[in-house]
């Protein structure tokens, strides 16, 4: 059930930080008196700008961002992965069919796939459930963590694994680089030289970056990983090069940083923030590993909008489990839509900062001008 009617005094002041930073303009009932504004008036979004010729780009074509206004966007997902230990997505038609049912269910309108070739990612799959469910796809290039480089990161410079990425890209007709990770609390010297390549290749050819965290909320292993781990993610990007508008740091959801302090350091510095494993299995009771509860999730998110960010916020769910299929009986993979917002309209967000999270600031993280590499 959605909430426009009425609003408390915490979602006039979510609302007012997003319309100050993002160009939504809030216009709430009773509450929002204190605040000066009208309380007569509807909540209204202006549209969202982008600059001349950016594109989102797919794997059959570029898209205008203004073509996907208003659907939910999932900015993580993984539709072709091939591990071998959970081989959910090995048949194609029935990812196509996942796809086509999450479009029905949570109004997705695009999905960016986070895997690669050391994931064992195909792009011609991606290419096909594009196709069959009509869907647009998003795919992405670099390097997942150090234990899946391939041997010949540890010879090549930061120059030569860009020049690589940028090729490779263009060739594949990637949309992003993700997911960019790394496996423990501190970022090898591997890892260290991937990522400043990354924001190289990023410099050159202006795809968005997302990365991969190592937080694991409460466990007991948790106090390993240094809590500033996403903020020294965030200074090997910009070493290389990044652009903080069009990178996301991911996984902050998995913190135990229920204020959103991590959130907040980081979305003041200019990134988009990831709660992208929202609704995972691996952060339920009885999942294979409990990391922080949705429930919490919901709350930090809420945390740092109130902070005046919530135009930082990205959310997806990190599919990647044979569990959350439907044919299987789970969620689907708009579970971040269907079950997390939910959640977020319980802890007190607005539906309008809802949609303006999913759609417009996905689109403006994925949204780039080309330029010539």
């Amino acid at each position: 059930m959605i909430r426009d009617a009425s609003v408390t005094r915490r979602e006039a002041l979510v609302l007012l930080g997003i319309g100050a930073k993002a160009g939504l303009v809030s216009v709430l009932g009773d509450p929002a008196e204190a605040f000066g504004l009208n309380p007569q008036s509807a909540v209204q979004s202006r549209p969202v700008t982008f600059p001349r010729g950016a594109i989102i780009r797919t794997v059959l074509k570029d898209v205008p961002p203004e073509a996907l206004a208003g659907g939910a966007i999932l900015f993580h997902e993984h539709l072709s992965l091939h591990n071998g230990r959970d081989p959910y997505s090995d048949d194609v038609g029935v990812m196509a069919a996942e796809v086509k049912a999450a479009a029905k269910e949570g109004g997705i309108t695009c999905i960016v796939d986070g895997g690669h070739a050391d994931m064992n990612r195909n792009v011609a799959d991606l290419r096909r459930i594009d196709k069959e469910s009509g869907v647009p796809i998003v795919a992405s290039g670099g390097y997942y963590t150090e234990r899946s480089y391939p041997p010949e990161i540890a010879t090549k410079s930061i120059d030569q694994i860009a020049d690589d990425l940028v090729k490779e890209a263009g060739e594949q007709r990637f949309g992003a680089y993700g997911e960019i990770g790394q496996a423990a609390g501190l970022l090898t010297e591997k890892e260290q030289k991937v990522f400043r390549a990354v924001g190289r290749a990023h410099s050159r050819n202006g795809l968005p970056i997302f990365t991969h965290n190592p937080y694991v909320g409460t466990q007991p292993n948790a106090k390993m990983i240094p809590r500033d781990t996403a903020l020294r993610q965030l200074d090997a990007l910009e070493a290389g090069g990044g652009d903080p508008k069009h990178i996301c740091i991911g996984h902050v959801c998995c913190l135990d940083d229920p204020q959103a302090d991590v959130a907040v350091q980081l979305a003041k510095r200019g990134v988009f923030v990831g709660f992208d494993r929202a609704t995972s299995p691996t952060d339920t009771p009885g999942g294979p590993t409990v990391r922080v509860l949705d429930e919490q999730k919901a709350k930090t998110v809420v945390a740092m909008c109130e902070a005046g960010y919530a135009d930082h916020v990205l959310i997806s769910s990190d599919f990647s489990h044979g569990v959350s299929m439907k044919k299987n009986g789970g969620p689907g993979i708009a579970m971040s839509v269907t079950i997390f917002e939910p959640m977020l309209r319980k802890a007190g967000l607005p539906q309008a900062t809802i949609r303006a999270i999913r759609s417009d600031n996905t689109r403006r993280f994925l949204a780039f001008v080309p330029r010539p590499a």
